[in-house]
């Protein structure tokens, strides 16, 4: 019997664990999903043009009236009025805006005469604002579908400083406008990618040309195109063949002409509505880039408990201003949208992801590098806060759909919770929705007297229109009622209809305003001391009405019936310190948070004090409460350094005037 030979048993084969799957179930279906998106869009438009009238006129719009108009002019005289082309007048900065937004606004305003301009003005920039945010959602639809969308929209439509700005701010919510269709049409190009087509070049082209036709800002979309028209190629062809010269016209070409094409177009259709532009297509848009880059304005802002000078601003000025002014539900997303990368590499759509981070990261690394002069807020930046609502609306959709069913719920209840922080404070605080600050910092009662609140002046407009209803401004003898104001533009307007009983309104700085002869007096928040703020004594004591923000004032409206510190202020001007003294003894009594009064009556007590020896203690006494008051106050420094000297103490006087510089 042969020996059996032992034949080798095969190898077990190694059982492979399939890859797992990402199991995603939508909560909502697409069409459904798609439904509630349009339906949720409609009622947000018609709420906003509805209710834009009720916001007041900001800082910067009636410069953007007066250079609509002049853009307007500049075409209809075929370019013989070039007022919009020249860099001089109250605002020669207007220049380098380009025209879109405030030409149409003029020819809405034209063609609507029985409409208040302001009425028009703001019902067109509301449009601008939600059109922001539908094409921000319309962004999420085309990275995630519907339902990533709708959530999207919402979450723009509760983001209270968008919202708000949307009404009255013509420079940043309108750019960011069109740098969110631009959005839409680079990301529906890449997906196109490599044969794209000319409808969406065009749809591209158009888009840039509206975002560079409002600032010279959206240029940076032509760069933005090309680096990531680029990195998609790359993605496609590998980086032989991408850069393989001989097979240019047969891989590249047929792409990257749509490229060239849409670049042109948006920056040629964007001179059609921008005089200066027009004038000179090549030097005058480098010219306006490299103005936005270093912008020629220096005002005093308040940052961190601090005014520091807005040429001066530390490197994290808009990263805290994101963090604080983001409502939590934007921050958390940002921090989820992280974990979508192994998802969007399954889907191929990493390069979207990155797109929308890179929108983020790198003009927000530019103006830190630049060392950019930067002010009035995040307001600069509203063209990146979409960015982060997106990446927030991509998050919360695809953990909503990882999750079972019943868990799915519960996430949506998290969300709406997330939600209803700013939402309270927007139906809460209407129409100053744009004052919102996140539980992060303690809302706005604990940004007050550290950061700006009221910044463009909106909550102006309601201290003018309880003025209207509660108080006769008609004198009866026979002069006109006088008002002054920190807030003079908007304010000049709102009373220019009752210039037959009304003077023409005039300027004051808080600090002034116990040295003007007013009859009323509008003072809103801006550039009051952080002192005064922390002390209390904004809204002043004479104050008959207040607009406020979840307890914090924004502005008031103040009645002079006791015009004593002005008429001691008149008296000191004259050398009159005894009647000064008459006078501010029983005011500083009546209103002893009046820091400007109390340093009049310190000088006069020390003028007068050959003839009262006491009167220096006084005069340190009213000056140091003064002082208690505003520690920042230069003229009370030195006075009290006089008196110093009036004692003898030589050492304290020197000290004194060393903090003023003296």
């Amino acid at each position: 019997m042969a020996k059996q030979q032992n034949k080798p048993q095969p190898k077990a084969e190694k059982k492979v664990e399939p890859k797992k799957e990402f199991n995603l179930t939508p909560l909502l279906s697409e069409a459904l999903s798609k439904k509630l998106f349009f339906g949720f869009a409609i009622a947000l438009f018609l709420l906003m043009v509805s209710v834009s009238h009720q916001y007041g006129i900001s800082g910067d719009e009636n410069f953007h009236r007066m250079y609509g108009h002049d853009v307007v002019n500049f075409y209809t005289s075929f370019g013989k009025d070039k007022t919009a082309a020249s860099n001089v007048g109250p605002d020669s900065l207007m220049v380098y805006y380009g025209g879109f937004y405030d030409g149409t606004a003029a020819v809405l305003s034209k063609a609507l005469p029985s409409v208040n301009e302001w009425d028009v003005r703001h019902a067109w920039n509301s449009m601008f604002g939600w059109f922001a945010m539908f094409c921000a959602a319309l962004v999420a639809v085309e990275i995630a579908g519907w339902q990533a969308g709708l959530i999207t929209l919402i979450l723009m439509a509760f983001s209270p400083r968008f919202f708000g700005e949307s009404m009255n701010n013509p420079k940043d919510i309108t750019m960011a406008a069109g740098y969110m269709i631009t959005y839409v049409f680079i990301l529906k190009f890449l997906k196109q990618l490599p044969k794209p087509t000319l409808n969406t070049a065009i749809g591209l082209g158009l888009s840039i040309g509206m975002a560079m036709g409002i600032r010279i800002g959206g240029l940076l979309l032509i760069p933005y195109l090309f680096l990531f028209y680029g990195l998609a190629m790359w993605g496609l062809l590998g980086f032989g063949e991408l850069f393989n010269f001989s097979k240019f016209k047969e891989n590249v070409w047929p792409s990257f002409k749509f490229v060239l094409i849409a670049s042109a177009l948006g920056y040629f259709i964007s001179l059609l509505f921008w005089p200066y532009g027009l004038v000179s297509p090549f030097s005058h848009p480098m010219e306006a880039l490299n103005v936005a880059q270093k912008f020629p304005v220096q005002i005093k802002i308040l940052f961190e408990g601090a005014h520091i000078s807005s040429t001066e601003v530390p490197w994290h000025y808009i990263p805290k201003w994101l963090l604080i002014s983001t409502p939590l539900f934007g921050l958390i997303g940002l921090v989820l949208s992280f974990g979508l990368f192994n998802f969007m590499k399954r889907e191929n759509k990493l390069l979207l992801l990155g797109f929308l981070y890179f929108t983020i990261v790198f003009p927000l690394g530019y103006v830190i590098y630049k060392k950019s002069v930067l002010y009035d807020t995040m307001r600069h930046f509203f063209f990146v806060y979409p960015s982060i609502i997106i990446l927030t609306g991509l998050a919360f959709s695809y953990f909503i759909n990882l999750l079972q069913k019943n868990m799915k719920y519960a996430a949506v209840a998290v969300l709406l919770v997330f939600i209803a922080l700013p939402a309270r404070f927007m139906f809460a605080n209407h129409p100053n929705e744009y004052v919102y600050f996140n539980e992060i910092v303690g809302g706005i009662k604990g940004a007050f007297s550290n950061y700006e609140t009221d910044y463009y002046m909106n909550s102006v407009k309601q201290c003018a229109d309880w003025m209207h209803e509660h108080e006769n401004l008609k004198r009866t003898d026979g002069r006109r009622t006088t008002i002054y104001t920190n807030a003079v533009g908007p304010v000049g307007f709102y009373f220019k209809v009752d210039s037959a009983k009304v003077a023409p309104v005039g300027y004051a700085s808080y600090r002034q305003r116990s040295e003007k002869d007013a009859d009323y007096e509008i003072m809103y928040c801006r550039f009051v001391d952080c002192e005064l703020l922390r002390n209390q004594c904004f809204p002043p004591e004479q104050s008959v009405h207040t607009v406020y923000a979840d307890g914090v004032p924004l502005s008031c409206v103040i009645r002079k019936d006791d015009k004593s510190d002005y008429l001691a202020s008149e008296a000191i001007k004259k050398n009159d310190f005894e009647t000064a003294l008459r006078l501010l003894e029983p005011y500083c009594a009546k209103y002893p948070k009046n820091d400007f009064a109390l340093m009049n009556l310190g000088l006069a007590y020390l003028q007068t004090a050959q003839t009262d020896p006491s009167r220096v203690q006084k005069g340190m006494n009213a000056l140091n409460t003064c002082l208690s008051l505003n520690k920042e106050n230069p003229n009370a420094i030195y006075y009290l350094s006089i008196a110093y000297e009036m004692t003898g103490n030589k050492t304290q006087a020197q000290y004194l005037r060393s903090l003023i510089g003296q």
